[in-house]
């Protein structure tokens, strides 16, 4: 028999074998008896995303509105089946009452694969990220946020005024992804790491380039990113790939060594994060109790309830655990707050009536500032300022979809009566995008209105359907931080400028397609108008 005789007999087994293989178990959910997205071989649910007709971010999603007389369905992520929960009494039982049952997500980064990204608590699963949160969450209650305030409006409110000052008389057209992108890194650079930076001015400075580094989900690093969702993490300890780079992890671990050593020399104290886990170290940093904490509580309709004890005892962090702490709230909070402020902007400048009402309020609050500083409980006390921020967290949720794995069999039951238990080691995906644009839970979702969070209405709000921070003991443990990050850069820009579509703007706006996170296909171009020069009338073009 010839070479290309047994190539002709061996082939077609072959195929057939890899074919198997590849839909091997996509009879899963039929033979529950589980409506399910119709999978492709290999690659699951995600053909629509490689048709560009679903973004990827939205894709676990479809079954919401396909089998919508269901309380859940299913989805494959390529070859595993996952489910989606459509109903979110059920969400809001699986993430709070049934915690134990699904206290991980699905993408867990072992401390061997990357020492940085592996200390971040969204990657931490088990015991470690219990240890872990409750040893953070002092430092991030309303007392905390408060005295770091100073420090993140001092920056926004000076940032700000440069950028009038490059104003002048005229408009200032900007990108704002890539404006709020530099003032986010200045943000976090500032409270993080103690250092106070200009990237808007100075974007060829090492510190925003590592910052871009550390915190990048796009390019080379964005795909490492998206194959760590899809293969095993040993994959990546087999072949030495780190998320973060050695090199970026040793530049900030220097930062923060030079840093804890000249404060420890000259006993200064800086309310930032470094100072915070410093005192962690040292058992000194607790949890407020009492009035004056309480009264800091809230932060707005949008704040997330904290349900794991805090405790700092035995805290051992070690400069690069500091290090890598603080360097993973680059990666949490850069990208998320610049997606939320870039849509705040757009629907400002699309919404005139709703900029000019929230202009009104900060006029009022400068008022009764009288030249004083910007306060965190006057800027708590703003209610337009939050509806503002809230109905954009609604119509533009960072996430649109957030995961729990189950840890033990666990038992759903659909509205007909069907049982399914999920197995240990399944996924179950939470549409957060699907709740906050249904129309039964939010009539005329793609209207962007904050009315509906006014005191008036917000009482008729379904609370386990808006999500945007997630919810029960694994819901974001900066929600407060970035509230108070958006907040902040929105007061001090309408207080010094009205914002307007550029010519460079595409509208309608169009989403960009192979994105994990919403953002503009031509990118969010507005104008600047100072508002000083509107009120003179002599503004230039």
């Amino acid at each position: 028999m010839s070479i290309l005789e047994c190539f002709a007999l061996i082939f077609p087994v072959a195929a057939y074998l890899v074919y198997s293989w590849c839909v091997g178990t996509y009879k899963y959910f039929a033979k529950r008896g589980i409506p399910f997205v119709k999978p492709q071989p290999l690659i699951g649910g995600l053909w629509p995303v490689l048709c560009e007709n679903v973004l990827p971010l939205e894709a676990p999603t479809l079954g919401y509105y396909m089998f919508p007389k269901h309380r859940f369905s299913g989805y494959f992520m390529f070859r595993k089946p996952e489910y989606l929960i459509h109903d979110p009494a059920l969400a809001k039982q699986v993430m709070i009452k049934d915690f134990d049952y699904f206290t991980d997500h699905t993408t867990v980064v072992p401390m061997e694969v990357d020492p940085v990204i592996g200390r971040s608590l969204f990657f931490m699963d088990g015991q470690r990220w219990r240890h872990g949160r409750s040893g953070m969450s002092p430092a991030f209650t309303g007392s905390k946020m408060r005295n770091m305030f100073g420090l993140l409006s001092k920056y926004a409110d000076g940032a700000v005024q440069r950028l009038v000052e490059d104003a002048g008389q005229k408009k200032l057209e900007m990108e704002m992804r890539d404006l709020f992108q530099k003032l986010g890194n200045d943000i976090i650079t500032s409270i993080s790491f103690g250092l106070d930076i200009d990237s808007v001015h100075n974007p060829d400075s090492e510190l925003f380039k590592r910052g871009k580094q550390l915190a990048g989900t796009t390019g080379f690093q964005g795909l490492k990113f998206f194959l760590l969702m899809t293969v095993p993490s040993s994959v990546f300890e087999f072949f030495g790939i780190r998320l973060i780079t050695k090199e970026v992890a040793e530049f900030y671990l220097d930062i923060v060594r030079k840093t804890i050593k000249h404060r420890e020399k000259n006993n200064i104290v800086r309310p930032d994060f470094i100072h915070l886990f410093m005192q962690a170290r040292n058992n000194e940093l607790k949890e407020e109790k009492g009035n004056k904490d309480d009264q800091l509580e809230s932060a707005g309709f949008t704040t997330v309830r904290e349900h794991i004890e805090s405790c700092t005892e035995n805290s051992k962090y070690s400069d690069f655990g500091i290090t890598a702490v603080v360097a993973s709230f680059f990666f949490g909070s850069i990208e998320t707050t610049s997606t939320v402020l870039c849509f705040a902007m757009h629907e400002l400048a699309a919404n005139q009536d709703v900029q000019t009402k929230l202009q009104n309020e900060i006029n009022l609050v400068e008022e009764e500032l009288h030249g004083s500083p910007l306060t965190y409980e006057v800027l708590q006390k703003m209610k337009y300022l939050d509806m503002v921020v809230s109905e954009t967290l609604r119509r533009w949720p960072p996430l649109a979809t957030t995961n729990r794995v189950c840890v033990k069999p666990y038992t759903l039951e659909d509205y007909n009566g069907t049982q399914v238990t999920i197995e240990k080691g399944q996924a179950v995906q939470i549409p957060i995008i699907s709740y906050h644009h249904d129309p039964d839970i939010f009539p005329d979702p793609l209207r962007f209105d904050p009315e509906r969070f006014s005191d008036e209405n917000k009482d008729n709000i379904n609370r386990d359907a808006f999500l945007p921070f997630g919810s029960g003991p694994r819901n974001c443990i900066g929600s407060r931080l970035a509230l108070m990050h958006i907040k902040s850069l929105l007061y001090y820009i309408l207080a010094n400028f009205s914002v307007e579509f550029s010519e460079k703007m595409e509208l309608p706006l169009k989403l960009k397609k192979m994105s994990m996170t919403y953002s503009a296909e031509s990118g969010f171009w507005l104008n600047l108008v100072p508002k000083s020069d509107m009120l003179n009338g002599n503004l230039k073009n």
